[in-house]
């Protein structure tokens, strides 16, 4: 009996199929991980705002450890360096420290804390600073001395905490997230980073305020991903917010 095989034309058209079928498999395949990888960097954004939120919120509520009260006045007054005011912003500082007339309230991007973070140590107090630069926000921590500045001091050792913190982007970049969520930065806005509330009922500070007398800090993190949406090509952000409670007197 004689064997028949395939045609060329039955073997073009199978091999067609093929390509066609293949095709459409690896489009999908390229889709999903492209989705994949989108989602990925999503979560990983949003995972470090949040760690980056819980460690803001511990440090305000240790700051002002140890309190000026913790000491007699003649050590603490000979040696500010072993005791903490709870915020470290004054333009003579320390000769106005914070918690005398003379300071100003803590800015809306940029927070310094004073807090002794290792205790068991007994090396004294450290200055905890907090400043967004463009869209990183930064982190610093430096060595309280006996006639240091805060501002100088960390400002040498800052380095990156949280990436693309988008509350002070810039307006085209505001432009470009409210096209994806109509309700961020109305008039291109910027939307503080942290608000400050004193006295105890606690009420939104103001100018007759000094820093020590803060009592909580509300803290908004707006987060983009680093790339946008692969198919629509909109931003994705997250707004992470928390109230952070200053603890020690």
């Amino acid at each position: 009996m004689r064997e028949r095989g395939f045609s060329l034309i039955e073997v073009l058209v199978v091999t067609a199929v093929f390509i066609v079928v293949s095709g459409a498999v690896f489009m999908l395949l390229n889709v999903s991980q492209q989705r994949y990888k989108m989602e990925s960097e999503f979560l990983d954004s949003f995972q470090g705002a949040r760690l980056g939120l819980d460690q803001i919120i511990r440090d305000v509520h240790t700051t002002g450890y140890p309190p000026v009260a913790s000491l007699p006045a003649a050590i603490s007054g000979a040696s500010p360096n072993l005791v903490a005011f709870p915020f470290s912003w004054a333009p003579n500082y320390p000769t106005t420290p914070c918690g005398v007339p003379g300071c100003t309230i803590p800015a809306a991007f940029d927070m310094i804390m004073e807090s002794d973070l290792d205790p068991e140590n007994a090396n004294g107090v450290e200055w905890i600073r907090y400043r967004l630069n463009r869209t990183t926000l930064e982190r610093g921590v430096a060595t309280k001395t006996v006639g240091g500045n805060p501002l100088t001091a960390t400002a040498a050792v800052m380095v990156p905490f949280v990436e693309d913190v988008m509350n002070n982007a810039g307006a085209g970049m505001m432009t470009r997230i409210r096209n994806s969520y109509s309700t961020m930065f109305p008039s291109n806005t910027p939307v503080p980073l942290f608000q400050y509330l004193c006295g105890v009922p606690a009420v939104a500070c103001n100018a007759s305020h000094m820093p020590n007398d803060i009592r909580e800090v509300n803290v908004t993190l707006i987060v983009a991903a680093p790339n946008p949406d692969p198919k629509t090509g909109q931003i994705r952000v997250v707004t992470l917010t928390g109230l952070a409670r200053r603890i020690n007197p």
